[in-house]
């Protein structure tokens, strides 16, 4: 058995958890589809915050662009296609590598961390983005490698789109 198989069912749920377990870690996993949007929408309020955010979208969108090419180059398993653990929540059988939740939660979080003054938003970020991972694994739809393959391609692209300062140049051309 693999690593990443034998991760993968320490992490993942009995067949039946407690009720309020589960839908606190269904609320976890879901958590980038909420607590992403409130974060830069707050954000966003303040004039000398949209770069910042402008750069935190552009890097989450570069993220998903890289998944879902890796997704057709290499397209991984879900847990539950290989009829391994429990899955506790319906998903499509999609490929799992890397994970597009993951991705989006800590492209944003090393985006934050890059940048001093928003360093704090970017260290809560990252530990959701721990939780988000956890979650993912635990309700049976993700395998850890895709976490891991997650968070590479999280610090990749915000490592790009900040060191390029894509954002930067788009609104002094403009500003031209």
């Amino acid at each position: 058995m693999s690593i990443n198989t034998s991760l993968f069912l320490l992490i993942n749920a009995s067949h039946i958890p407690e009720p309020i377990t589960l839908n606190i870690v269904r609320a976890i996993a879901e958590l980038p589809l909420w607590f992403i949007p409130l974060v830069l929408g707050l954000l966003w309020g303040k004039k000398d915050n949209r770069q910042i955010v402008l750069t935190s979208i552009l890097c989450a969108l570069l993220s998903v662009l890289i998944n879902v090419t890796i997704g057709h180059i290499w397209p991984m398993p879900r847990p539950f296609v290989v009829g391994i653990g429990h899955t506790l929540v319906p998903h499509a059988a999609n490929a799992s590598f890397p994970s597009d939740h993951a991705a989006l939660t800590w492209s944003v979080a090393f985006t934050m961390l890059m940048e001093s003054r928003f360093r704090k938003i970017g260290i809560l970020l990252s530990v959701a983005g721990l939780a988000v991972a956890w979650a993912r694994v635990y309700i049976g739809v993700h395998f850890p490698v895709d976490m891991l393959g997650a968070l590479l391609v999280a610090a990749a692209s915000a490592w790009i789109v900040t060191r390029l300062q894509l954002v930067q140049r788009l609104t002094n051309a403009r500003k031209q």
